[in-house]
C-alpha cells in the first residue's frame, strides 16, 4: 500500500471515529430528552443518530477491509468493499426509517401530552449546530479521499440537522400552543421517518452504480484524451474505457491512431511513454491498442472521405474510427460507434458492411460495432 493510501485510510478512520463519538453523544442526550418529554419525534431523532453511529462503525470496517492488498484471488484489490459497506449503511438507515414510521403512526393515532424543559431545548439547539459541523467535516474529508461512504454520510448529517431543527420547532410550538397541537409530535415523527427512508434509498443508489459499472467522469476522460493527443505522433484517440475497482484502483484501455509508416520501435516507445505519463498523472494503468492510418495517402483519400461521409450520415452512427484502406490487399476495415439501445446490433453491422461493400465491390470489408463508453 502506498503512502497516499495510508493517508487516505487514516483520514477516513479519523473522520469515522469522530462521527461515532459525536453521534453516540447526541443519541444519548436526545434519548434522555425524548424520554423525559414524552416526545416520539425526539426519540426517533435519537434513533436516527444511533444509526449514524452504526454507519460510522461500518465505514471503519469497510475501510480496513478495502485496504487489504491485492492477492491471487483478487488481483485488482479489495476497494469495492467500500461500495458494499455503503449499501450496508443504506439498509441500516432505511430499516431504521421503516421502524420509526410504524412508531410514529401509533403516536399519531393515540397522541399524548409532551413536556419540554429549557435544558432539553438547549440540547436540541446544540445538536443542530453539531450536525451541521459534522456534515461539513464529512463532505470535506469525503472529497479529499474520494470516499463515497463519507460523502453520503455528510449528506445524511445535513438531513439530520434539518430533522433536529424541525423537532426543536415542534417543541416550541407545543410549549406555545399546548394541547391544541398534540398531533404535531406524531406527524413530525412520520415526516422524520420518511426522510430517513429516503436518505437510505438515495445512499444505496451511488454504490450500486459503482458495482454495476457506471459511466466514467466525462471531464476526466476528456482531459485524458487531450493529454494523449498532445503527443505529436498520436493522430486520434478512441475507445477510451476506465474500469473502477474502488477509490484506490482503476485500469483503463484506449486505442490511439498513428501513421502506418511508424516503425514498431517508435510505437513501442510511444506507448510506453504514454502509459507512464497516464499512470503518473491519473494513477490509472492503461492498456494501449493501435490503429494504423493512411488517411493522407493520395491514392486512398477520396475513398476515405466518401466512406466517412456515407457512414456519418447514418442516424445510428455517432463516430467512425480506425478506417484503414489497403489498395494492395483490397481491404477496408473500420469501427463504428453506435448509440446505446440498438436492438439488433448484428443486423446494423451487416447493413453498414453491405453499404460500404456495395459502394466498393472490389474490396473486402471488415467492420466492427463499438459503443461510446466515455467521451460524450
Amino acid at each position: 500500500m502506498s503512502g497516499k493510501d495510508d493517508s487516505r485510510d487514516h483520514q477516513i478512520i479519523r473522520a469515522s471515529g469522530i462521527g461515532i463519538a459525536a453521534n453516540l453523544a447526541l443519541s444519548g442526550s436526545k434519548a434522555a430528552v425524548g424520554a423525559l418529554s414524552g416526545s416520539i419525534a425526539i426519540i426517533l431523532d435519537a434513533v436516527n443518530n444511533l444509526t449514524d453511529a452504526l454507519s460510522a462503525v461500518l465505514t471503519l470496517i469497510g475501510t480496513k477491509l478495502a485496504g487489504k492488498p491485492a492477492d491471487k484471488e483478487h488481483p485488482f484489490g479489495h476497494g469495492r468493499i467500500e461500495y458494499i459497506t455503503t449499501i450496508a449503511v443504506a439498509f441500516v438507515v432505511a430499516g431504521a426509517g421503516v421502524s420509526s414510521l410504524v412508531e410514529s403512526a401509533r403516536k399519531l393515532a393515540e397522541p399524548s401530552e409532551t413536556s419540554y424543559g429549557p435544558v432539553g431545548l438547549a440540547i436540541l439547539a446544540a445538536a443542530v449546530a453539531v450536525k451541521l459541523a459534522l456534515s461539513a467535516f464529512y463532505l470535506r474529508v469525503g472529497r479529499q479521499t474520494e470516499s463515497e461512504t463519507l460523502k453520503d454520510t455528510g449528506a445524511d448529517a445535513r438531513f439530520d440537522a434539518v430533522i433536529t431543527g424541525a423537532t426543536l420547532l415542534c417543541a416550541l410550538l407545543n410549549i406555545w400552543l399546548g394541547s391544541r397541537l398534540l398531533w404535531l409530535d406524531g406527524a413530525l415523527g412520520l415526516c422524520i421517518s420518511l426522510v430517513i427512508i429516503r436518505a437510505g434509498i438515495v445512499m444505496m443508489l451511488s454504490p450500486l452504480d459503482g458495482l454495476l459499472g457506471k459511466r466514467s467522469n466525462h471531464e476526466l476522460a476528456e482531459q485524458i484524451r487531450r493529454d494523449i493527443l498532445s503527443h505529436g505522433d498520436v493522430l486520434g484517440v478512441f475507445d477510451l474505457m476506465i474500469h473502477d475497482y474502488g477509490p484506490r484502483y482503476r485500469i483503463g484501455s484506449v486505442h490511439i491512431e498513428v501513421d502506418d509508416s511508424m516503425s514498431a520501435h517508435r510505437i513501442h516507445d510511444l506507448t510506453r511513454h504514454l502509459q507512464k505519463d497516464l499512470m503518473d498523472r491519473y494513477g490509472i494503468m492503461f492498456t494501449i491498442g493501435i490503429y494504423a492510418c493512411n488517411c493522407n495517402d493520395p491514392s486512398t483519400t477520396p475513398m476515405y472521405r466518401h466512406i466517412m461521409e456515407m457512414l456519418r450520415a447514418m442516424p445510428e452512427v455517432i463516430q467512425v474510427h480506425g478506417l484503414y484502406i489497403d489498395p494492395r490487399d483490397r481491404t477496408i476495415s473500420f469501427d463504428t460507434v453506435v448509440k446505446f439501445g440498438i436492438k439488433d446490433s448484428t443486423a446494423l453491422q451487416e447493413r453498414i458492411r453491405k453499404a460500404v461493400s456495395d459502394a466498393y465491390p472490389g474490396y473486402s470489408v471488415d467492420n466492427g460495432i463499438d459503443y461510446d463508453y466515455t467521451l460524450s
